[in-house]
């Protein structure tokens, strides 16, 4: 059983099955301006074929001093107390690896 678009109830296989057709065929219906939306969207994200700028030392050093003290770890049991008490030189392996990727 399904409710048709005028509230009344279709029972029958065959009218069930004709008002699912009509249901997906005006839900998926393509009414255009996608070309338009996708030219929108290009203008939003920046494109991926200029090379990615380095994370700076400054941003990775920033980023560490304004972790939430007093959090739950991560799955790795790290916390953010610990990460802030690794200093420079756990700074400096961070903004490597930050880079690497």
């Amino acid at each position: 059983m399904i409710r048709n678009q005028d509230d009344t109830m279709q029972q029958s296989k065959e009218g069930v099955k004709q008002r699912w057709t009509r249901y997906c065929s005006e839900l998926y219906k393509d009414e255009g301006g996608g070309d338009e939306m996708v030219k929108e969207l290009e203008g939003i994200s920046p494109s991926y074929k200029e090379d990615p700028q380095d994370i700076t030392y400054s941003e990775v050093k920033e980023a560490i001093r304004t972790l939430k003290s007093n959090k739950s770890p991560g799955s790795d049991g790290i916390t953010a107390e610990m990460i802030q008490a690794g200093g420079e030189q756990l700074t400096h392996e961070i903004h490597s690896l930050c880079n690497k990727a």
